[in-house]
């Protein structure tokens, strides 16, 4: 490399031998090394003169300073990418032998001074041999970096046309209307790309794509999805099982709230519960998810284990402890006479609003019942749930009247006809079949993501003192056609 150096050879071999055909053809791919060879230029030129010097050295010739800088005013100015002339070799022309001749007929008085020039000509081939091993160093890792840049290169080379590739897509996808469901494949549609992912794509919405989405991590208008897929295909609800204070009212006062456990029976019900469960999500004959809300108390994380034991663990997404799923507080350790004067005192005062010393009312829990249901359905909006994915909310007999109040919008009057449902005996709230009110051109833009889900038939027999009219939530303005009448 540095017998007989020759810049363009000395870039050719640093630059371009990494690159793969498409970058070493195309000049316009290297402009941005084009500084870096701006400065590195003294170093070649310097390998330059120092390779031709020891060239000239090995044919025991002198070198001409006159020559090397006319060699180096001859290149310094060559194009960067390489295919420049090289370096030209010595010939024996004119000058070469008048030179020669010059030397042979010159006084006899040289050879005195010929051990002098000896050495001095080992010591600049030793400074010589340095610089050299010096500037292959540098080379070397001038090399590696541009070895480096040049996979960059590449890697943003991909980049681009993976971009412009998602770019044609889009445009594609943009000439598809979402509010007709058949549409004509045009002309150029490749045949792998199914319709619906289609539109996902245009719509920009990452929920489609399975992605979590928290621009709609909200309860505003237009968060709650076209695609109601995206949606948990049910929520059940499931009041703990039979627990030591169903049965005797006297453990809680010296066990505290939090700490009361399940009886034998209990574990059986809770058992029963999620076998009922498994069998409501096996009858769509499609793989299911569950995910688990509970409340921290410990008869409903019994509950959650005796539950959630009936179903393989691949069918478990997640369980997530929530303080404000927790029963009432009715203060601390209860007295059993001071409690029952309480009670008393409630049913004269309002049983929705009356509040427990150092307990809560009604009211209390409905409050911290609405954050609740407000973070959930954020998630539910948001694509946390999908996949087919069911939620199953363990929690306490007030607790899940009072979630419902809040779902369905009930008044105070309707709560207060209403009963706490049996323990361990799961309600369900399905979501409503997209062919009905959830239907194309039906009334999409009024409904909320509460108003997709009804209580089911079983479950309206389970828990007494609900009505029809409050297992739903109104799905259309006051005074608009039934959507089954294709008013809307």
């Amino acid at each position: 490399m540095f017998g007989l150096p020759s810049r363009n050879v000395v870039f050719t071999c640093a630059y371009t031998q990494h690159f793969p055909p498409s970058f070493r053809l195309s000049a316009n791919r290297m402009r941005p090394f084009r500084s870096l060879h701006q400065s590195i230029k003294p170093i070649s030129q310097h390998a330059m003169r120092a390779g031709l010097a020891q060239h000239a050295r090995h044919q025991g010739k002198a070198t001409s300073p006159l020559c090397l800088t006319a060699f180096s005013g001859r290149n310094a100015d060559s194009e960067f990418a390489g295919g420049g002339s090289s370096i030209p070799q010595p010939q024996a022309s004119n000058a070469g032998s008048s030179s020669t001749n010059t030397s042979m007929d010159a006084p006899t008085t040289a050879s005195s001074n010929g051990a002098s020039s000896g050495q001095q000509a080992d010591q600049q081939q030793q400074h010589s041999s340095s610089a050299i091993s010096d500037l292959q160093g540098q080379v070397s890792k001038l090399s590696e970096l541009v070895t480096n840049q040049a996979r960059m290169l590449e890697e943003q080379v991909k980049d681009l046309e993976h971009a412009r590739s998602l770019i044609d897509m889009h445009a594609v996808t943009n000439t598809l209307s979402t509010s007709a469901p058949t549409q004509t494949i045009k002309a150029g549609w490749h045949k792998d790309i199914k319709p619906f992912e289609v539109q996902r794509s245009a719509i920009g919405d990452r929920r489609y794509l399975g992605g979590y989405d928290a621009r709609f991590h909200s309860t505003n208008k237009g968060a709650t999805p076209r695609d109601h897929r995206i949606l948990p295909r049910r929520i059940i609800l499931v009041r703990h099982a039979e627990s030591e204070g169903n049965i005797d009212n006297f453990a809680y006062t010296y066990v505290p709230d939090p700490q009361v456990p399940l009886t034998l029976r209990g574990l059986q019900q809770a058992e029963q519960a999620g076998k009922k469960i498994k069998q409501a999500m096996d009858s769509d004959g499609v793989p299911y998810n569950l995910f688990f809300y509970t409340s921290p108390y410990k008869r409903s994380r019994q509950t959650h284990d005796s539950v959630s034991s009936c179903f393989a663990p691949n069918q478990l997404k997640g369980v997530q402890e929530e303080v404000q799923l927790r029963e009432q507080d009715f203060g601390n350790f209860q007295d059993a006479e001071g409690k029952q004067r309480e009670k008393a005192e409630r049913l004269r005062f309002g049983r929705f609003f009356y509040r427990f010393p150092n307990g809560e009312s009604g009211a209390d829990v409905y409050d911290r019942m609405t954050i609740f249901e407000d973070h959930m359905i954020r998630d539910i909006n948001a694509g946390r749930f999908r996949d087919n994915t069911s939620l199953v909310l363990l929690t306490h007999g007030l607790a899940l009247r009072v979630f419902l109040m809040r779902w369905f919008h009930w008044t105070v009057d309707q709560f207060m006809n209403v009963y706490n449902p049996p323990n361990a005996e799961p309600l369900i709230l399905e979501r409503v079949p997209e062919t009905t009110e959830a239907r194309t051109g039906g009334p999409v833009a009024w409904i909320h993501t509460k108003a997709l889900y009804r209580l089911t038939e079983e479950s309206k027999q389970v828990i007494q003192g609900c009505t029809d009219e409050m297992c739903s939530t109104s799905h259309a303005p006051s005074g608009a056609h039934d959507v089954h009448d294709g008013g809307i």
